[in-house]
């Protein structure tokens, strides 16, 4: 965390409201992006910023997808299969044998062929309609789909995105081919190469059924409770207290309490405090503290009013209009008292 770079009053407000970040400065093209990432605005001028995945981590999440669709799914064939037999021994006794199995055999390789275009053709779309953008590959790998304006997806999305993957994993090249065999029988490899060059081309990594159904393919965000930071000041508890209960901090605001109480202890107090003072003023006169209150403490207090006294009660999560119910993408260490 620098302290040399000085901050305008826009910046200071900017960082108040969840717009902007302490320690990164204000991009001065608007059409500059970061690689991987995208940054998503609400109607209520909450930015959001989002890690985008790339193909390396989709395609172990779809070969996971696979094991875990078609290993359950020819699991229960085998249960299945099992039960039959068992069913046309107790039956076969009455019946001509060879004609009941072979009339069972066809129904069952109709059953089977019929649940494998299924399992192919929705797993995907059910499991990311069901759990909110995520297959079981998908939460393996820590990865999410979201559509492209930051919402949760639809079942609409979900499918198309899904059905769409027969374009993706083209062209198909028969594995006679490759291995340079005469043989009839037909033994096809997708090699995803469509859907790795419209990845290529654009700057989300949207293959073409993300850009059918409007979606991305992003990294889940990490929702846990960091180990909190005590200050042993007993000053700090007391200051908290006359910070306004219904006061809610924004998504940016948050970040930068967390951000200061995590760094401060490697800063001397003089830069610590002209480091505080760009945010705790302006709070301070809001919340109608006195002006010659310590920034330093005053950024302290506001961590412990927005964590420590949360650990207690119902621990919050950053939601989509801005407010922040405090869980946290940083992580905190235990604390040093100066």
């Amino acid at each position: 965390m620098s302290s040399d770079r000085k901050f305008s009053a826009a910046e200071t407000e900017s960082m108040i409201r969840g717009i902007g970040g302490l320690d990164r400065p204000q991009a001065s093209d608007q059409n500059e992006v970061i690689d991987t990432m995208m940054l998503v605005k609400t109607p209520e001028n909450i930015s959001f910023q989002y890690e985008i995945s790339g193909p390396f981590y989709r395609f172990v999440a779809y070969l996971a997808d696979l094991v875990f669709a078609f290993g359950g799914y020819f699991a229960a064939v085998g249960i299945l299969y099992f039960l039959l037999v068992v069913f046309g021994l107790l039956i076969g006794s009455a019946l001509n044998t060879f004609t009941f199995f072979e009339v069972l055999a066809g129904i069952g390789f109709g059953l089977i062929m019929v649940g494998f275009f299924i399992v192919y053709w929705f797993y995907g779309a059910y499991m990311e309609t069901r759990f909110n953008g995520q297959t079981l590959g998908k939460r393996v790998c820590g990865i999410r789909v979201i559509s492209v304006d930051g919402h949760a997806i639809d079942g609409v999305q979900a499918t198309l995105r899904n059905f769409f993957r027969f374009l993706d994993v083209m062209p198909i090249v028969p594995l006679q081919m490759l291995l340079g065999l005469e043989s009839q029988v037909l033994f096809a490899i997708p090699t995803f190469l469509i859907g790795l060059v419209v990845m290529s081309l654009n700057r989300k990594f949207q293959r073409v059924g993300d850009l059918v159904a409007g979606t991305v393919v992003i990294f889940e965000e990490k929702k846990y409770r960091p180990d909190l930071i005590e200050f042993e000041d007993e000053r700090v508890p007391r200051l908290a207290e006359l910070i306004p209960a219904d006061f809610v901090a924004s998504q940016g605001l948050t970040k930068v309490v967390a951000e200061f109480a995590e760094q401060r202890v490697y800063l001397v107090p003089q830069r610590s405090a002209d480091i505080a003072k760009h945010v705790a003023v302006p709070l301070m006169d809001r919340f109608g503290i006195a002006a010659d209150t310590d920034p330093d403490l005053f950024m302290c207090s506001l961590y412990h009013r927005l964590f420590v006294t949360q650990e207690a009660g119902e621990s919050q999560v950053i939601s989509k209009n801005g407010t922040v119910e405090l869980s946290l993408p940083v992580s905190v260490g235990e604390g040093i008292e100066r």
